[in-house]
């Protein structure tokens, strides 16, 4: 059953930043391009916006140990370090963002297979579920 709602939880993740590449490419790029004639200059602001586009979607979820797909599952992020056993955003931003893009192939497939995948080995991370004190707590 986890495995399922870590499946369903990255597809969250992933539809909400298609939906962040789409809105920033056909909405808020053709606005810059009436100003800005050098598509490399676009293709960078394309990139900071998607990335800062998602981060500030992430960030409040990150502060939690969540993404907004491990949120919607009641999933969070915990360390297996004994050094750091509180997470931080910065191992979130890490895992989430750089160990994912840079290893896709390597973190999907052992998920399926009930491996750790890459960015948990790079980030000494792992995924558990939330328990329903802390889901409350949080609500209320």
């Amino acid at each position: 059953m986890m495995l399922f709602r870590r499946i369903l939880a990255q597809l969250v993740d992933l539809v909400v930043g298609v939906l962040i590449i789409l809105v920033t490419f056909t909405r808020i790029i053709p606005f810059f391009s009436a100003d800005v004639k050098n598509d490399t200059v676009l293709g960078v602001l394309g990139f900071v916006l998607v990335f800062g586009l998602i981060l500030a979607v992430q960030y409040p979820f990150m502060k939690n140990q969540q993404t907004i797909g491990k949120g919607f599952f009641a999933l969070k992020v915990v360390s297996d370090e004994k050094t750091r056993p509180e997470m931080t955003v910065a191992v979130m931003i890490q895992r989430e963002f750089l160990c994912k893009l840079v290893s896709c192939y390597f973190i999907c497939i052992p998920v399926l297979f009930r491996r750790p995948g890459g960015h948990e080995e790079a980030t000494r991370t792992r995924v558990v579920n939330v328990e329903k004190s802390v889901r409350r707590k949080n609500l209320g």
